[in-house]
């Protein structure tokens, strides 16, 4: 199939590239955002209206991915993710298409946890925060274009997830790249924020696998009406853990540091996704060791020589 991917040279598009390739499909990438407004109708049109066809399916990645930037503008985070869902769809429409769309969606929308256990896709939604917010608002309008519309959706409220290439703005690499301080003789402690929360974590290259067998079981008509699916490993770790198993791999010892500045108020204290309907639909489950993701990204954020065994 040929996929066309917004957001194609973010850390889950590149990913999710790769993915696709290998499996044998195509992959049309949109422009970057230097190149690309993902609001601007008329070149998302243009990018469409591609020369061999329009898309057997279509992955819409692009938007605010990072939940401060969407608390530091908040009116930027609603204009991209819910602005660019509209446009993104609207823009298919305008060229007569209604092909599989997938929307990489957040468990964020779902809030503070009402009960213990990992969340399934019936828990209630209780958005707390700009980001989540916007990722609601971009659910309701792939839910309604693919209801009045006709478009088979797919929204996949992942949780978190991580590898090699992904922004130190994140968690986990950037504990890697101060773990990797501390081996370099920068620093003698490692700073952190809220090390006790427990978070699903599971590897990117995990994640788009199983956006690759969701987008095939939408092109297939297995999935004729717009559905949200978790996308989770069902696994929580806290960060102490994460920050331990890298220092174990890095061959380091240093004390944690709480460091005030970093330490989120009202974080939830666990995160645990439900990836059975998943699962059903696709016969996805994760595959990928946490220890294996953590040394794939120690090596790749410069740790010279192999970590631990």
């Amino acid at each position: 199939m040929r996929v066309f991917i917004t957001g194609a040279v973010g850390f889950v598009g590149a990913w999710l590239s790769r993915e696709l390739t290998a499996c044998g499909h195509q992959v049309v990438p949109a422009p970057g955002p230097e190149t690309m407004d993902i609001c601007d109708q008329g070149a998302l049109v243009r990018w469409l209206d591609h020369p061999d066809g329009p898309p057997d399916a279509v992955v819409h990645l692009a938007g605010m991915a990072f939940a401060p930037d969407a608390r530091s503008d908040p009116a930027e985070g609603f204009r991209v993710n819910v602005g660019g869902t509209v446009a993104l769809f609207e823009s298919l429409r305008t060229l007569g298409s209604r092909p599989p769309v997938l929307v990489s969606g957040s468990a964020d929308v779902y809030g503070q946890p009402g009960r213990p256990g990992p969340i399934d896709e019936d828990s209630p939604l209780n958005p707390r925060h700009p980001y989540a917010l916007s990722k609601l608002g971009q659910e309701a309008v792939a839910f309604e274009e693919g209801v009045r519309y006709g478009f088979p959706v797919v929204v996949a409220r992942s949780f978190n997830h991580t590898g090699p290439g992904q922004r130190p703005v994140f968690v986990v690499p950037a504990m890697a790249q101060r773990v990797l301080a501390v081996r370099a003789g920068q620093t003698s402690s490692i700073p952190a924020g809220n090390v006790d929360v427990r978070r699903d974590l599971t590897d990117v290259r995990d994640v788009v696998r199983a956006y690759r067998l969701l987008l095939e079981l939408a092109l297939s008509g297995g999935s004729s009406t717009p559905l949200a699916v978790n996308v989770a490993s069902g696994v929580t770790f806290s960060i102490r853990s994460i920050v331990e198993m890298l220092c174990r791999l890095a061959e380091v010892q240093a004390p944690i540091r709480v460091d005030q500045a970093l330490v989120r108020p009202n974080d939830p204290p666990e995160l645990c996704g439900d990836r059975s309907l998943v699962g059903r639909m696709t016969g996805w489950q994760p595959q990928i060791p946490i220890e294996t993701t953590l040394r794939d990204m120690l090596i790749a954020y410069g740790l010279e020589s192999g970590p631990a065994a």
